[in-house]
């Protein structure tokens, strides 16, 4: 039977399959909001803001306490149109469909896959909390545990949703190290076969290529100290003691004192968890004559609804960049390190939204799943002087950090 030519409908459906079973970071994110953008209205740089549930401090006693109902957004912009554009023949698209989407669509679909799931795992950078040494890759699973206690002393869901994303060298290291510990029978074998963790300690792990790695700053022969405290709800700090040094975007800070340590406070109980409350900088900042304003997230709050922390930092606290003192800075200066990746899903956002369809084409199809939250739109064609299809595919989206507490680094 003689092929007949592929539709670009049926191009489009077999586009969007792929795009929906590519990369792990990508699939594995929460993407409830890609409807949430008005349909057929959606441009390049149209921003929504995200509620965050609001946080109650409840009260004891028969009398009423009444409180504000407070709610805090997040933006959500959609940043990123992306796509991948070709010319094909006449007689390519008389294939049938499983060697068109072998041999054309799928090298196209893993290109434009590997692109927005680079944009997924880069939201690595806005995290605050952080476990592991820059530089030095992980290999006992009580780094692993470490991620786990900070996501739980935030009160991160345990509804399946949690995962962990590992570069490929930190996947094969923690399997070498691990070679099956704390994994039911079945699972292991599976590991053994697949040289992959599978899941472990409330996590389903996967390896992803596409791990952000981060660039530590530079950081002199310093001892730097808070200069001037903060007031609450402050998401700067004036600090003083370095020596031509740098923070880069990214890096993550604390405030540690044998007196009066800035601890985090658990978001549902209020109470300490006993460890360092981490802040991730938001803008790369030098020092200027030993001192530096350093810009942060999350605002530093010590009391009321959003409390994060149990004081403020006193004047001469010592700064702790990544979880080293001072005295240590020459160890992970300008580091390269892979930020791996321990969160629950909701820790961030991937909005994919339906594209317009231009009048004035040969084809133009788009196709959507409203489960996964992906869509595509596939243009088509004809230039008669050469009997070429030129096609585009065209994906816009947009990725955001929702909810910091939801995340950790996992340096390596």
């Amino acid at each position: 039977m003689a092929n007949t030519l592929l539709t670009n409908s049926v191009i489009t459906f077999e586009a969007l399959d792929v795009l929906e079973n590519t990369y792990n970071a990508m699939i594995h994110i929460n993407s409830e909001y890609s409807s949430d953008f008005e349909f057929g209205g959606t441009v390049l740089g149209q921003t929504l803001n995200i509620r965050k549930p609001p946080r109650y401090l409840g009260r004891l006693g028969q009398a009423a306490a009444i409180e504000a109902i407070t709610e805090t957004f997040v933006p959500l912009t959609l940043s990123y149109q992306r796509g991948v554009d070709t010319q094909v023949s006449s007689q390519q698209l008389t294939l049938d469909i499983d060697n068109y989407r072998e041999r054309v669509l799928k090298p196209q679909i893993v290109r434009l896959s590997n692109l927005i799931d680079q944009d997924v795992c880069n939201l690595a950078q806005g995290l605050n909390n952080f476990v592991g040494t820059p530089g030095t890759t992980p290999t006992a699973l009580s780094t692993y545990l470490a991620a786990k206690v900070k996501l739980d002393n935030n009160a991160a869901p345990m509804d399946g949703g949690r995962c962990m994303f590992l570069n490929p060298t930190a996947e094969a290291s923690i399997v070498d190290n691990l070679k099956g510990l704390f994994q039911a029978s079945a699972e292991i074998a599976e590991q053994y076969r697949s040289g992959m963790m599978g899941k472990s300690i409330g996590f389903d792990w996967y390896m992803d290529q596409n791990i952000y790695v981060h660039t530590v700053g530079v950081l002199g022969a310093a001892t730097p100290l808070v200069g001037t405290s903060p007031s609450s709800g402050a998401s700067t700090i004036s600090t003083t003691g370095w020596s031509t040094s740098t923070l880069n975007a990214g890096d993550v800070i604390s405030f540690i004192s044998t007196t009066t340590p800035v601890n985090q406070v658990n978001p549902q109980s209020y109470q300490s968890t006993g460890q360092p409350a981490q802040f991730v900088v938001t803008a790369t900042t030098s020092d200027s004559g030993g001192t530096m304003v350093i810009p942060f997230a999350p605002a530093m709050i010590s009391s009321g609804q959003l409390m994060n922390v149990t004081n403020m930092p006193a004047v001469s606290t010592p700064v702790y960049v990544f979880d080293t003192a001072a005295a240590s800075f020459a160890n992970i200066a300008s580091k390269q390190s892979p930020q791996n990746l321990a969160v629950h899903k909701d820790f961030g956002t991937l909005a994919m939204v339906d594209m317009p369809l231009p009048g004035g084409t040969d084809k133009a199809y788009r196709a959507a799943s409203r489960k996964s939250g992906k869509s595509i739109r596939v243009i088509r064609d004809y230039v008669a002087t050469s009997d070429q299809w030129i096609q585009r595919l065209d994906v816009l989206y947009g990725v955001a950090v929702l909810r910091q507490e939801l995340g950790v680094r996992v340096g390596g």
